[in-house]
């Protein structure tokens, strides 16, 4: 679903001030190191262990390393330090995933020798109760829930014996396979859920919050509320080899970007993760350290509320579309670390009508702009609307100063409206202009399309509709012919371009400063690091 990063920024002054004073910084420890502790800088604070709960990114981070799902990631061979996912899934704490002629039953038989943290086997029941409670409504992992093709969890997941689960699904769909990779749908411990259950809490979320069940590489150790917490490795693990792993993970809070760079530079941390452009040129210049730049679909896009009178035409919404400056954004705002975005679905995603990352779908023209404009009975200066953005994502407020300016060269008035992430985000779907970003774990088209613009779906915060849209990605959903779904998907991509619903600015980068010396950075599906992946040298 969305996975939105919001990061604490600061001025141009205090990170200039920063940077000037690391550069000044002794030269980095040696004390991170494969078999010792490695301290891994996030911009916020483990909030929840929940698997099905929204959550920090810190916490995603933490999640995905203390919990197992049934299969996993496969990756390339390391090339440069990075993990390139090869697309295939592979098993994890399931020893084995195998279909049944007609697709509608997946057989999943466990590892032997899998365990909790705390020595108990993983069972059947536990992987049932694990599936049954993330397609609950105790968390947001339903709505991804769906896509598993289970419309009943009590008839479509059941334990066969005690190593094997069945999932019984209404139809194929190539998503199933990647999609029980996500750690939304790890393995919790049946028995200590359910003894921690009330009738007021039936799935323990409460519980949840704030332990764990760990059943993957690392486990919790010790946390200091609001700085940081430690995870060591969890001796009854045995899905992959730990041998060079790191032996504790220091996940560290460090809500200024500034701060966890500069304490890059200071050796304090071995990496720092979810960089601004202007500190991942800092790390680039500075010969300590290496940056790494990890290419997704992150889309940034100028959200058009098309219910909106002013905004209603689509030839006024293609024409603030051809206003933008889409190169500023990508050269002068992202420093470079972004990409095209030819429409709602972009380069790298699962059949994108640019599959190179070389498009855009409306390029800057003010006489095409002034064009349709006219066309639409809207003269010079006559247009005023109001652009709203969350004021803590540095990149999200400094888009919309150049869209403000370049809009209001093109006769159109633009009021910057900037609002706390609490208010942005409660007022999504109200606003008359807004500047977003969405990423979609799997980076498959047709999710993608689904929950930014199928009609009435509440992350639709363009409130877009359209009945041909919306019938291309129902078809889209329930066939299970590869061709035949990246052509629905297609010609539905095409309608979205046409439309304009948004203007699609750009795709952003995952930036991680990082030490000389680590390795193993995962090019992951959930833009997550494999803690048990990284190889931490002197």
């Amino acid at each position: 679903m969305k996975h939105r990063c919001r990061v604490l920024g600061a001025t141009a002054t205090a990170s200039l001030l920063l940077v000037t004073a690391a550069a000044c910084a002794d030269p980095p420890s040696e004390r991170g190191r494969s078999g010792a502790e490695t301290v891994v800088a996030f911009s916020s604070e483990v909030d929840t262990l929940d698997p099905h709960q929204f959550r920090s990114v810190a916490a995603y981070g933490v999640v995905g390393n203390i919990y197992a799902s049934l299969l996993q990631e496969d990756y390339a061979a390391p090339a440069g330090g990075v993990l390139e996912y090869t697309g295939k899934s592979t098993p994890y704490l399931a020893r084995s995933a195998t279909w049944n002629a007609a697709r509608t039953t997946l057989t999943l038989k466990l590892r032997e020798d899998a365990e909790f943290a705390d020595g108990s086997p993983v069972t059947a029941d536990d992987v049932v109760y694990s599936l049954r409670r993330a397609l609950s409504d105790v968390g947001y992992a339903s709505a991804i829930g769906a896509w598993l093709n289970i419309p009943d969890a009590k008839k479509g997941v059941v334990a066969v014996d005690r190593s094997t689960v069945e999932l019984r699904v209404t139809h194929y769909s190539p998503l199933i396979e990647q999609f029980l990779t996500f750690q939304i749908f790890p393995v919790l411990d049946e028995s200590t859920a359910t003894a921690a259950a009330t009738k007021d809490d039936p799935w323990s979320a409460g519980f949840f919050a704030k332990d764990a069940t760990e059943s993957g590489p690392y486990a919790v150790s010790s946390q200091v509320k609001g700085q940081s917490m430690t995870l060591k490795k969890n001796g009854t693990y045995t899905a992959t080899d730990l041998t060079q792993a790191p032996d504790r993970i220091v996940v560290q809070n460090m809500p200024d970007p500034h701060q966890g760079f500069l304490a890059l530079q200071n050796g304090a941390v071995d990496l720092a993760v979810g960089l601004t452009p202007d500190l991942a040129k800092a790390v680039e210049k500075d010969p300590r350290l290496r940056l790494y730049e990890l290419p997704y679909s992150d889309i940034v896009y100028l959200g058009f509320n098309n219910q909106d009178p002013a905004l209603k035409d689509p030839r006024v919404r293609r024409a603030i579309s051809h206003l933008v400056p889409y190169d500023a954004l990508r050269d002068d705002v992202m420093n470079g670390y972004a990409g095209p975005a030819y429409g709602m679905v972009p380069h790298p995603m699962t059949d994108a009508l640019d599959e190179k990352g070389e498009k855009v779908a409306y390029p800057t023209d003010a006489a095409a702009a002034r064009k349709l404009l006219d066309e639409a009975g809207i003269r010079d200066g006559e247009l005023s609307l109001t652009l709203s953005v969350p004021a803590a994502e540095v990149t999200l407020r400094q888009s919309a100063v150049f869209i403000q300016s370049a809009l209001k060269k093109g006769g159109i008035n633009v009021k910057v409206n900037e609002m706390s992430d609490a208010e942005f985000n409660s007022n999504l779907g109200r606003m008359q202009m807004f500047v977003d970003s969405w990423y979609s774990w799997g980076q498959d088209s047709v999710y993608q399309l689904y929950f930014l613009l199928k009609t009435g779906l509440f992350t639709n915060y363009t409130k877009f509709s359209n009945r041909e849209v919306d019938r291309l990605i129902e078809k889209a959903k329930a066939t299970p012919d590869p061709g035949e779904r990246r052509e629905l998907s297609r010609r539905a991509q095409q309608i979205v371009i046409d439309e304009a619903p948004a203007a699609f600015l750009f795709t952003r980068d995952v930036l991680i400063g990082a030490r000389k010396g680590v390795s193993g950075i995962t090019h992951s599906n959930d833009a997550n690091l494999r803690f048990d992946r990284l190889r931490v040298a002197p």
